[in-house]
């Protein structure tokens, strides 16, 4: 990585060898992986980026470190936000003033990265301020220089990272040659009842609960009226699955785009009903108006009935649509996570005192749901930073194949997450959403191992492989001092 005498990032040359296994790595390496050869710039407007990776056929499995984690843009945010955090402390700067300095503005989005991705929206700058804020940042560099000056290990990290997700659009992604974009079936009974079926299957997610939402808000119906039927291969539409955070920002925009197909037919029944012209109709406040006479209106359960029973002349009876939605472009959330530790010189202990994850998703569905979403995001990202790692001997064997050895998070290791948010709509998406599901598992390690090894100055330590197991911290730090 390169930058100036006065801070600004200049280019950035990232080798790396890939050993998933993909046999068209080597042939075709625009596609893999997606978002390490993608993200790798992370949130910063590089001049100049070049990423080489080296595929190899093992017999590790995918994502080699963790079972969870977004195994391909997590190690790029890893690898961005720990180049970061170093080239600040070469240049001594204050990691935080170092990443403002460095951020794409706020108002050059759609920004067009130097490797080829356009990142739909963002403000950066704004989720670190309220990162900083939420944790009280000036209070804790100060206190940790008191430590220091006591002989104390604390360190504080940041990671302010860029996702990639919404795998979707026909023109850039496909498995195996088929496209990834997703479709929704929606219908309106006589009775106001809704029906909507999706290529996507929930996994724990709350598919039902926040495509109910969507459809909600984009018909007027309550949403315990509207049944969501998702993953039964006899009459799922079609679709591409759930994974890498793209159910919301693909068959999420299918099923409103439908709904407002939907509401196009409607507009006409409601101007039927009230013997107007379809041009005096407008939607508003969730139901159909005619214009400068509110008291005039029709429900969508008002026109779900006469789709069936008093349409227009010559109009086909009923009331449903089908989408299917190709995105223009992937959505890009982001976030600033600040993590603050101690870390036992005798022992390399490491206590997370705090973690502050400011996450932006774009518009937010269900808040309950987004912080579900990022709170068990932010554990497997712990998990992967501390605990979890797949170790071989020299013939290939694991060495983790138990409970035993392969460590998981509980709840007495996993620290108290303190959230917060900000909210940029993505400009191309039918109502501004992004994925939210791996952003935390993207953000959350580097945070970690930046604030262990912000900890560690002292004693002229850069890096330590993760999981950071209190044994590799005692080592490194008596490597350094022995005494």
């Amino acid at each position: 990585m390169g930058a100036t005498k006065d801070g600004k990032l200049t280019a950035i040359r990232v080798k790396t060898l890939a050993d998933h296994g993909y046999t068209d790595a080597a042939a075709n390496p625009s596609k893999f992986p997606a978002g390490l050869f993608h993200i790798i710039t992370g949130s910063y407007p590089f001049a100049a980026a070049f990423v080489e990776v080296d595929a190899a056929y093992t017999n590790k499995p995918p994502g080699g470190i963790a079972y969870r984690c977004s195994f391909r843009v997590t190690e790029a945010a890893y690898t961005i936000e720990r180049l970061v955090e170093n080239m600040a402390h070469q240049l001594k700067m204050d990691p935080a003033e170092f990443r403002m300095k460095n951020f794409i503005a706020p108002e050059a989005f759609p920004f067009k990265s130097v490797l080829g991705w356009t990142y739909d929206s963002g403000n950066y700058g704004a989720a670190l301020k309220k990162a900083m804020e939420m944790i009280g940042y000036d209070a804790l560099r100060k206190e940790q220089a008191e430590k220091r000056a006591r002989g104390e290990l604390m360190g504080i990290g940041i990671s302010s990272f860029t996702e990639i997700v919404g795998a979707g659009p026909s023109q850039t992604f496909d498995i195996l040659g088929i496209k990834m974009f997703d479709s929704a079936e929606v219908r309106i009974h006589p009775t106001g009842k809704v029906i909507a079926r999706l290529g996507t299957k929930s996994q724990g997610q709350g598919h039902e609960t926040t495509y109910a939402q969507i459809l909600a808000e984009e018909l007027g119906l309550p949403s315990d009226a509207i049944n969501i039927e998702e993953g039964d291969t006899d009459t799922a539409p079609y679709g591409l699955g759930t994974y890498a955070s793209r159910s919301t920002p693909t068959s999420g925009a299918a099923a409103a785009v439908a709904a407002r197909k939907i509401r196009e037919k409607a507009a006409k029944i409601a101007a039927h009903l009230l013997e107007v012209s379809p041009a005096d109709i407008e939607w508003k406040d969730h139901k159909f108006q005619v214009k400068g006479v509110p008291e005039k209106s029709k429900t969508m359960a008002d026109v779900a009935f006469a789709a069936y029973t008093n349409m227009p002349k010559g109009m086909e009876p009923g009331l449903e649509a089908v989408d299917y939605y190709d995105p223009p472009n992937m959505t890009f959330p982001f976030g600033s996570y600040i993590c603050a530790v101690d870390v036992d010189k005798e022992t390399g202990q490491v206590k997370v005192r705090r973690f502050v994850a400011v996450d932006d998703c774009g518009t937010i569905i269900n808040p309950t749901i987004v912080d579900g979403q990022i709170s068990g995001g932010l554990t497997m990202g712990f998990a992967p930073a501390m605990l979890e790692e797949i170790p071989y001997d020299a013939d290939g064997n694991n060495r983790a194949g138990n409970f035993l050895e392969y460590l998981l998070p509980t709840a007495v290791e996993t620290p108290k997450w303190e959230m917060g948010k900000t909210v940029t709509p993505s400009p191309h998406h039918p109502f501004g959403a992004k994925g939210v599901g791996e952003s935390a598992t993207v953000g959350a390690p580097a945070a970690i191992v930046n604030a262990v090894l912000d900890a560690l100055q002292p004693y002229g330590v850069t890096n330590i492989d993760i999981p950071l197991s209190a044994h590799k911290v005692w080592k490194a730090i008596h490597s350094k001092d022995p005494h």
